[in-house]
């Protein structure tokens, strides 16, 4: 979550950065970008962060990893 919100600027970081601090974060980020109307980036964001943890899981495995779909 800090790293998405290290790509926004402006009110909608300071917004986010407020909203992950303590208890019920994750719940409490996720509505603010829900009402940001950021939903699909967040979503975008996260996917890629999740495709680069795989490659990078692969590597490590001495695995081979192909781009697309099945």
């Amino acid at each position: 979550m800090e790293e998405f919100i290290w790509t926004l600027k402006g009110e909608k970081a300071d917004k986010l950065e407020c909203a992950i601090r303590g208890r019920g974060a994750f719940r409490r980020f996720k509505d603010k970008v829900d009402r940001m109307g950021i939903s699909q980036q967040w979503y975008d964001f996260q996917t890629e962060c999740y495709r680069k943890l795989a490659i990078q899981w692969c590597r490590e495995h001495g695995l081979e990893y192909a781009e697309g779909s099945m």
